[in-house]
């Protein structure tokens, strides 16, 4: 919520004063002027209504905590509203042209306080369970692989299939297209695309691009 002022008067009172009028309250000392006159100076005084200059040279309507509190509810909570978050609430304010100064804070204290907000707002459901970390010493040691595909409809040069490596430690990713998906395909792209490039993979010595693969005549594959 927004916090009302101890004496009655909105928080734009000094700065609307000193621009109206240039005077400054009547106990304001040397610094508390200095601070008026610094930040008069983003704002725009016209017809009777303060306005808050923006950075695109836009104008804010200043309110107080009277009409702060009613403009939350109605954007939060009313017909239009989808009890959003409140950092969200506080931009869409300023999409309204609104302004105060402790707006973020007052949006976020008054989400805090709706009920429905706190029982419909996203949470974490599934139970917590132990992570397992994988330890990877150093870069291009350890890869993932997986297939994407079959790909409808096939692109113009009928590929299908796309082969992608990811590196654990550096999320380094290598990726290549093939029409069909068959032994020597990944053979040759291990051997093209990781271990010409990065090296042979930790503790693979040379035996899964070493052994002999009968690929035969190369046929559409299963789908994955």
């Amino acid at each position: 919520m927004v916090e009302e002022e101890l004496d009655g008067e909105p928080w734009f009172h000094d700065i609307k004063e000193y621009i109206r009028m240039g005077v400054y309250p009547l106990q304001a000392t040397g610094d508390q002027k200095t601070t008026i006159r610094r930040l008069a100076s983003g704002f725009f005084f016209s017809g009777g209504v303060l306005h808050k200059r923006t950075p695109d040279l836009g104008l804010l309507r200043c309110i107080d905590a009277r009409h702060a509190t009613t403009i939350m509810t109605e954007v939060h909570s009313e017909v239009c509203g989808p009890h959003m978050s409140g950092y969200v609430l506080a931009k869409n304010i300023l999409r309204a042209r609104y302004y105060w100064l402790t707006m973020e804070r007052g949006c976020i204290s008054f989400v805090r306080k709706c009920h429905q907000r706190q029982v419909h707002r996203n949470l974490i459901h599934s139970l917590p369970s132990e992570l397992h970390t994988m330890s990877v010493p150093w870069p291009f040691v350890a890869w993932g692989m997986d297939v994407i595909g079959p790909i409808e409809p096939a692109v113009s040069n009928e590929h299908r299939f796309i082969l992608v490596a990811i590196d654990y430690f550096t999320k380094w990713v290598e990726a290549k297209t093939f029409k069909y998906m068959t032994k020597k395909a990944v053979v040759d792209f291990l051997h093209s695309n990781i271990i010409c490039q990065f090296g042979n993979p930790k503790g693979q010595k040379n035996s899964f691009v070493s052994e002999k693969l009968s690929v035969g005549e190369e046929k559409a594959p299963k789908q994955v």
